[in-house]
């Protein structure tokens, strides 16, 4: 078994994790409805395995590939786990996260249905136009 397989999957689980940190301020700061439910979506998986008290799946998929390309694995040959394993297993109390998880899916939830989405949005009610932005006096009456 190949070395570098856990480690591509750890920065891919720490892909997911940032994904799922900022997916929502990303989605919310660029207007994407698309970007805004992809993260939804992905908050409810974690969500379930939050409240469930379930790891996640990449979580044992990069510990059992770890621990076919070494069976003495503990997490101290790579330099990717050695460095990223704290990000990603944090060694905080399980009711923290699950806490943490749970208001974040809820926060999602309410700005999917509270905060208009979609990038181009109807500019003829965000009040007056600046001088120059509309089209001239001349342009208008031809």
């Amino acid at each position: 078994m190949h070395t570098a397989l856990p480690d591509i999957l750890m920065i891919i689980h720490l892909l997911w994790v940032v994904f799922m940190i900022a997916g929502l301020p990303l989605g919310l700061y660029l207007g994407s409805s698309i970007l805004r439910w992809a993260h939804l979506t992905g908050m409810i998986i974690t969500g379930i395995f939050a409240v469930l008290g379930l790891y996640c799946p990449l979580t044992a998929w990069e510990e059992q590939l770890r621990w076919q390309a070494d069976p003495g694995f503990s997490y101290h040959g790579s330099f990717l786990a050695e460095r990223l394993s704290p990000v990603l297993y944090p060694h905080v109390e399980p009711w923290i996260i699950r806490t943490a998880t749970i208001f974040w899916l809820v926060t999602t939830v309410i700005s999917i249905f509270l905060v208009p989405g979609g990038k181009h949005r109807d500019r003829s009610h965000n009040g007056p136009a600046s001088p120059g932005s509309g089209p001239s006096v001349r342009q208008r009456f031809r």
